[in-house]
């Protein structure tokens, strides 16, 4: 038998979702169409808005123009150490052209994209005309990897103590933002201390007379 937990509704905060889908750059293809579609988690959107498309958009010069903008209310829920839990959004980024004598398009997909919302927390009150940070993201299960713009939102880490924000108290969430570490640079050192280590290990595993692999 299943048990359904249910979370009560105190932790799980509303927030306010804009997606923004830009372009769609290196297509291999120069004719035909592209689209996205994208879902997310029933249980994090209210009203059947888990899941949308964009309209089918010319590739041109292997790019496409999307310039797809929607917002819609998004749950995610809190978890015992009063961060945010995961919240994946999956994109799916497909390709339609014509072949021979077919008068139906052929469907190809290009790749996926899986981004985890609670990175994406934007704060209760932002400066006025801010649009965010535009990323750029390389498509997952591509045999030739395209990249794809969109979801210009403000960056945030996932937010440790998001009990500033269901009390609604200003300060306590701009103190937990100010102590939020940059995804960014992040990123950059944990690739640096990956090529060490390999470099590292490689030294170690290296035979007697051997050059090791940072003097290589």
């Amino acid at each position: 038998m299943l048990t359904k937990f249910i979370v009560p509704k105190a932790r799980r905060p509303k927030f306010d979702l804009t997606l923004r889908i830009i372009d769609l750059n290196n297509v291999p293809l120069v004719t035909g169409t592209a689209l996205i579609k994208y879902s997310l988690p029933s249980s994090s959107t209210t009203g059947g808005e888990h899941t949308g498309r964009t309209d089918r958009c010319p590739i041109t010069e292997h790019k496409v123009q999307f310039d797809y903008t929607r917002t819609f209310p998004v749950r995610l829920t809190i978890d015992k150490n009063n961060n945010l839990s995961e919240c994946p959004i999956h994109f799916e980024i497909l390709q339609e052209f014509h072949s021979g004598a077919v008068t139906k398009a052929e469907r190809v997909p290009l790749g996926h994209v899986f981004l985890n919302l609670a990175e994406y927390v934007e704060e209760s009150e932002q400066v006025d005309g801010e649009e965010g940070v535009v990323r750029r993201y390389l498509l997952q299960d591509s045999k030739i990897n395209k990249e794809f713009r969109g979801a210009p939102l403000k960056t945030a880490a996932v937010f440790g103590g998001i009990a500033g924000i269901m009390a609604g108290e200003r300060e306590g969430v701009e103190e937990n933002v100010g102590h939020l570490p940059n995804l960014n640079k992040s990123r950059d050192h944990s690739e640096l201390h990956d090529i060490y280590r390999r470099s590292l290990a490689a030294s170690w595993a290296a035979q007697a007379g051997e050059l090791p692999a940072d003097q290589c």
